[in-house]
């Protein structure tokens, strides 16, 4: 083995590529790294660049590229996809490592590479509420990322009642549990964490008049083509696609969501009996795909609800609206109470939560 080279991506990603003492064995394992066949681009006694063949889908090499017109003082060719930097060959073919200066200058621009993927590739959150016809407002959310894992973590928080105390409390345990999920990366186990945490702070005392929520939380890093979810309780996600259109990925804690799996019609007011919450019973999990995933929508049964039961088709539709919309929250939460007003209905709390995913990095 001789000093690396390196393998780099066109996000900046960059590792050590070992360069093999013979000229076929090292061209060898550049074309099985690479998928060849591969063209070698040289550069002086600089760098030498080896890339697959041009495959116009593929993303620009910015590190690559960046390096070449820093040492060449002018554009180079178009590099696209993973590439392996090395030096130049010696007369025997033989190609040499790289030269300390270009080898730093290889890594100061992956190193602004990933940092402008790492801002590029910030998911984009929109979030409304509206307090509806109740006194108070017993929603909450909270966007939280993990600076060790860079993961995001997405909570709303529904809470059960129309008290200061349920406000106060869907307020401090919204964080808790968005900080939670963010760093441990599962959120149906950050459900079952802060839930413990919960009852041990009311010292095991809990009981029917304490205050509670339900919960819908979801788990991103712009590395992991999943999308993680978990939920107590009947607050939802949705997947909001082109293509596909809207699709639920939770289904109901209720006594409503019961009869329906038992084959039976719900009556009106069913759906307001959970029969799981933050602080107790079944925690439910699922995952999608990040790649066919436009939008994510976290939202209280104050948005859904009056939209899905009085105009069957209008949730996807005010969803499909938002989809191009800059602020797609507060599309669904404005509709959502406009049902109410023309129906002079009392309106719940409601919230949207919705988080427009970045394409991954391919």
């Amino acid at each position: 083995m001789k000093t690396p080279a390196f393998y780099v991506q066109p996000n900046g990603h960059i590792e050590d590529f070992y360069l093999a003492d013979d000229p076929q064995r090292q061209q060898a394992d550049i074309a099985a790294e690479l998928d060849g066949p591969i063209t070698a681009w040289r550069l002086g006694r600089h760098l030498t660049v080896h890339a697959g063949v041009t495959r116009h889908r593929r993303p620009r090499n910015g590190v690559a590229l960046s390096t070449w017109h820093d040492l060449a003082g002018g554009p180079g060719p178009d590099l696209r996809g993973p590439v392996i930097v090395t030096g130049a060959p010696r007369s025997d073919g033989l190609l040499q490592p790289l030269p300390t200066a270009s080898a730093e200058l290889v890594d100061h621009w992956a190193r602004l590479q990933r940092a402008a993927a790492a801002v590029s590739s910030a998911p984009e959150v929109s979030v409304a509420q509206a307090i509806g016809t109740r006194d108070v407002q017993c929603d909450a959310y909270a966007v939280r990322q993990d600076r060790a894992s860079e993961r995001w973590a997405y909570v709303v928080l529904d809470g059960i009642g129309d008290e200061d105390e349920v406000r106060a409390h869907v307020r401090r345990w919204a964080p808790a549990l968005a900080r939670e999920a963010a760093r441990l990366g599962d959120p149906a186990e950050a459900i079952i964490r802060v839930r413990e945490q919960i009852i041990a702070r009311l010292r095991g005392r809990w009981g029917h008049m304490d205050p509670g929520a339900v919960a819908v939380v979801a788990v991103y890093h712009r590395d992991d083509p999943t999308l993680r979810l978990a939920w107590s309780g009947d607050a939802r996600a949705y997947r909001l696609s082109h293509i596909a259109g809207l699709d639920p990925l939770t289904k109901d804690h209720n006594f409503a969501q019961e009869l329906l799996d038992a084959g039976r019609t719900p009556k009106k007011w069913d759906h307001n009996s959970v029969t799981a919450n933050l602080e107790d019973g079944a925690v439910g999990h699922a995952q999608c795909e990040v790649d066919i995933c436009a939008q994510l929508i976290l939202c209280s049964d104050g948005v859904y609800h009056p939209l899905e039961t009085h105009e069957p088709g209008l949730l996807e539709m005010a969803a499909e609206m938002a989809l191009d919309a800059k602020d797609s929250a507060a599309a669904l939460v404005a509709e959502a109470l406009a049902i109410g007003r023309r129906r002079e209905e009392a309106c719940d709390n409601a919230t949207a939560l919705v988080v427009r995913l970045p394409r991954p990095v391919l």
